[in-house]
């Protein structure tokens, strides 16, 4: 009899989940109609969540970025750029004042102003060798209409700060700067491509010698109207990103052919000419370990694959069950995936051969429950096949057992495409490929954007190269062969 009982409660469930499932595709179909009309889509809002209800599942047991007030950073001390002494009026004052020293206030300013230069370049002409000289600008301004600052300035206002270009022009013309839409485009996409290439690949042969896994992860991309992809490669030293018209395992695997002279830049679009073989393979070449999700096309990439444990267990999280039994259930076997979790965390701490085959013990108890609720069931079944990629740190315990370092990479990319639309010409997404590597890169290794744009447009190279950093920050590892 209770067999039979369990036996309905599933099939209610299937039933459910299936009437959830149409209405979700029914609204989606008359969103789709309002399209067609010309009307206006269903808004989409998330469900607001009272003041008295009770913290989400995540704070109870898995990882959260919140720090507490004694844990967040202190402000870095205040550069001082110039000093006032203000003195104190004497006249009403008693005749036996001593000078007792001073207090101190700091108050933060910034100028925003133009330094519009004009360069009187000095001639000369020599009758007796019928030559004529002429003084010449620095070289960082030898060809130029504006100076390394304002370029360096457009450029981190657009892909830093996501300024709109339009918004930019708005501001650099309420300055008084004197500049068209299409030179501010050309400073953006043009002028200084072939530097930043050059940078970007340097940078991205030093961050795969620095680790032996890699972060992959990928997000729809818009260029001119059309979709595409745009895929994210990346360790905490440094990240790069790639765009592609397809998002398939041949070109995933080719992600880095162009460390092999066989592009003139990272960005491969179109179909390959062959299909690659493992041995081919430049991400095999490269890239020993993959840390990535369970998408297609990461799987067999290189030697060892890890899985990301943060998105294995959103689908347990995406399970809605109807009944408070089955809800218990799911609640009951997402705490007891947590504990594993943070137990799998200490391990890395202090690796041990002994804990070790403890940890795969336990997993397997974990992952062969049969707890009754059909779906919970089918999802633990799923898990179990994913051990050897879910367990890879057992093996090597500096793999981390999340993607996030992907996902916040690309979280900015996500950001940037909404506010902007995506790109107009392959040119464009070349632009954005390169110095939003260059912005995360700076920002993982403690440079400032903007001065190291400035160094590189002025040719004065007084700061080291981010591939230098890294390399020096990173720890030396053998590329597979």
């Amino acid at each position: 009899m209770e067999a039979l009982i369990q036996e309905l409660l599933n099939a209610v469930e299937k039933l459910t989940a299936r009437v959830e499932e149409l209405e979700i595709e029914n609204q989606r179909l008359r969103d789709e109609n309002a399209r067609l009309k010309g009307e206006k889509e269903r808004p989409r809002f998330k469900p607001s969540r009272s003041k008295n209800s009770s913290p989400s599942f995540q704070k109870k047991g898995s990882p959260t970025q919140e720090e507490s007030e004694d844990e967040r950073p202190r402000h870095k001390k205040i550069q001082i750029d110039r000093t006032e002494i203000i003195s104190l009026e004497r006249d009403q004052l008693p005749e036996d004042v001593k000078h007792r020293g001073y207090r101190e206030v700091v108050i933060q300013n910034i100028r925003f102003e133009t330094d519009t230069v004009l360069y009187r370049l000095e001639r000369m002409s020599s009758e007796s060798s019928g030559e004529f000289y002429e003084a010449r600008l620095p070289e960082g301004l030898q060809g130029q209409s504006y100076g390394s600052e304002l370029q360096a300035f457009v450029i981190m206002l657009y892909f830093e700060l996501r300024v709109p270009q339009e918004k930019i022009l708005n501001l650099l013309e309420s300055q008084g700067i004197v500049i068209s839409a299409g030179t501010i485009s050309n400073i953006l996409i043009k002028k200084h491509k072939d530097v930043f290439v050059e940078e970007r690949q340097e940078l991205l042969r030093a961050g795969l010698q620095t680790t032996s896994y890699h972060h992959i992860d990928d997000t729809g991309a818009r260029e001119n109207g059309d979709n595409c992809y745009f895929t994210t490669l990346c360790n905490p030293y440094y990240t790069s990103f790639f765009t592609h018209s397809r998002k398939d395992k041949d070109t995933i695997a080719n992600l880095l052919s162009c460390l092999d002279g066989e592009t003139s830049s990272c960005t491969a679009r179109g179909d390959p000419l062959e299909e690659p073989t493992e041995a081919d393979s430049s991400l095999r070449r490269y890239i020993l370990i993959l840390m990535a999700d369970d998408a297609s096309q990461f799987h067999n990439q290189t030697l060892y694959r890890a899985l990301c444990w943060i998105h294995e267990e959103r689908h347990y999280k995406k399970l809605h069950p109807f009944f408070e039994k089955h809800q218990k259930l799911v609640d009951d076997f997402r705490e007891q995936l947590w504990a594993y979790y943070w137990k799998l965390k200490a391990y890395q701490q202090n690796p041990d051969d002994a804990l070790k085959q403890v940890l795969s013990d336990q997993f397997d108890e974990l992952f062969s429950q049969q707890t009754g609720y059909d779906e919970l069931d089918h999802r633990i079944a799923l898990t179990r096949e994913k051990k050897s990629a879910l367990l890879l740190v057992l093996k090597f315990p500096e793999v981390p057992l999340d993607n996030n370092e992907a996902e916040r990479a690309l979280r900015e990319y996500v950001i940037k495409r909404k506010i902007s639309n995506g790109t107009r010409t392959p040119e464009g997404s070349l632009a954005w490929e390169i110095f939003l590597s260059l912005v995360d890169t700076c920002r993982k290794n403690g440079v400032n954007f903007y001065k190291y744009l400035q160094d590189r447009i002025s040719k004065s190279y007084q700061m080291p190269s981010l591939a230098s950093l890294i390399l020096a920050q990173g720890t030396s590892v053998t590329t597979p062969s």
